[in-house]
């Protein structure tokens, strides 16, 4: 049995069903922003009724929040270092995917983390976790002394890159690579010296 127009039903377990969900949240975000999409669309695209996505998901919050913790786990998946690079250099690297992936994007992203959504104390934790992530990758990529003060320091840093990213998507008078040289010019202090000790 199937519905009109969407995938035919069939039985699958809790977890895998709840995985097939927030893949078609993320495939429906490429073509519409957030807040428009729609549960019944989702439910429709697995075969399911609107009330069995509501039994995973218990309410239209709860699936957005999954969404969103998907996309941010996309972006960590991208945004790493190559360790075949025969460039050598792992911070370019990361910090060019993490613009590319936010230039990808665009408005969806900033609407996951900075819209009306990004209140949510869940997609909030989302965003830490990701920004801390992104300043692990930038200690382990510079070779720099995780301190208190670095980590402050980075954060601050992760923050202006990510808006230089956003900015990008409205107003594109700067190319991804000139948002990435910026990003490295601005790197802290502390850590530009010991990614570039000869000064280069």
């Amino acid at each position: 049995m199937s519905t009109e127009t969407g995938a035919p039903r069939r039985r699958l377990p809790p977890e895998e069903r709840k995985r097939q969900l927030v893949a078609i949240g993320l495939q429906e975000l490429a073509a519409r922003p957030i807040h428009a999409l729609s549960i019944d669309r989702v439910a429709e695209q697995a075969g399911i009724s609107r009330g069995l996505l509501f039994r995973y998901f218990p309410t239209k919050q709860d699936y957005y929040v999954a969404v969103v913790g998907a996309a941010a786990r996309r972006l960590l998946r991208a945004a790493k270092a190559d360790p075949a690079d025969p460039a050598g250099e792992p911070l370019r690297a990361v910090v060019h995917a993490f613009v590319s992936f936010i230039d990808r994007h665009g408005a969806n992203y900033q609407s996951f983390f900075h819209g009306g959504f990004g209140a949510d104390p869940q997609i909030r934790e989302i965003r830490e976790h990701m920004k801390n992530t992104m300043v692990e990758r930038t200690l382990e990529a510079t070779g720099s002394e995780p301190s208190a003060a670095t980590r402050i320091l980075l954060r601050g840093w992760w923050s202006m890159v990510e808006s230089l990213a956003i900015d990008r998507t409205t107003e594109p008078v700067f190319t991804v690579d000139d948002v990435v040289d910026h990003a490295l010019a601005s790197l802290p202090a502390p850590l530009r010296c010991a990614l570039y000790p000869h000064g280069d």
